[in-house]
């Protein structure tokens, strides 16, 4: 069964769905089959949804120029990313205004500014920031991881912040894998903690919660759906981890597409936290379908 089976048999279980993209939507740089149709149709019968991604550098505007490239058209007000947690973890924290200092990439335009910080890479300045953001993207590792790791001897009850936890990411254009900014953040703490500094890093992006919570928000207000709850949500994604997980965690519905990291014999071996309510074979099957 496809995902879009599923949908026309199942329409009462939930109101609106999520979709994680790569592994579920596309595959490297070609669209799943079927994908742009699920999306096309879902347009046509007003049912919400959103793409999530743990992409915390590119902007939706970026996001969907890949999608497009692959053959799944989207919008940029259809993408959710990581980093659009960030002006939430502002406003509990009361840090408008604020300086942060930040490891790399952060958007373009910048999610940092959006959030109503004003970002810094100045290791000179590091001391005048608020926080610090792990983002992505080529740096000098060496000077920047020194300069932090010195910044939190200094500053231990200053937060870490890292919208996307993934330990790596795969290109799709050389076939390797690259390290995460996840990896980067933990790398940091475990130095950290050698010099007894206990530094933990506050993850916006799958399988934790903020970015559910965002996403859950995002559809309330967009569509709107003001009295949307959680149990009413659908994610679908080919990660137990990262998508069933995460999205049991909030007690949203969960699918789960053989599309991509997941293997029958790792979801068999699955804990209960893991368990997806549904299993479909991909998305859609074809363009026509």
């Amino acid at each position: 069964m496809t995902f879009r089976e599923l949908h026309g048999a199942e329409k009462a279980a939930f109101r609106a769905v999520l979709f994680d993209i790569d592994g579920t939507l596309v595959s490297g740089s070609r669209a799943m089959p079927g994908a742009a149709a699920l999306l096309d149709a879902l347009r046509d019968e007003g049912v919400p949804f959103l793409l999530l991604t743990n992409d915390s550098h590119h902007s939706p505007a970026e996001k969907t120029g890949y999608l497009a490239r692959a053959g799944v058209p989207a919008f940029p007000d259809e993408i959710v990313s990581c980093s659009h947690a960030l002006p939430d973890f502002v406003a509990e924290r009361g840090l408008r205004g604020s300086r942060v200092f930040i490891m790399g990439e952060f958007g373009n335009p910048d999610y940092a500014e959006a959030a109503g910080l004003t970002p810094c890479r100045d290791l000179a300045a590091i001391d005048d920031c608020a926080f610090v953001i792990a983002g992505e993207g080529p740096f000098d590792w060496h000077d920047v991881f020194t300069g932090v790791i010195n910044y939190f001897r200094r500053h231990p009850d200053r937060a870490l912040v890292v919208p996307n936890p993934d330990t790596y990411w795969p290109n799709a254009g050389t076939g390797q894998y690259g390290i995460g900014a996840g990896a980067q953040a933990r790398f940091i703490c475990t130095v950290l903690a050698e010099m007894h500094i206990t530094v933990e890093p506050v993850y916006f992006g799958k399988p934790y919660p903020r970015i559910y919570r965002h996403a859950l928000t995002y559809l309330q207000e967009r569509f709107p759906l003001p009295g949307l709850r959680a149990g009413e949500v659908a994610m679908v994604g080919d990660s137990l981890r990262s998508d069933i997980a995460g999205a049991r965690a909030l007690g949203m519905k969960s699918v789960l597409v053989m599309t991509g990291i997941t293997t029958p014999e790792i979801l068999r071996a699955a804990p209960a936290e893991m368990r997806p309510d549904w299993v479909c074979d991909a998305v859609g099957r074809g363009v026509s379908d």
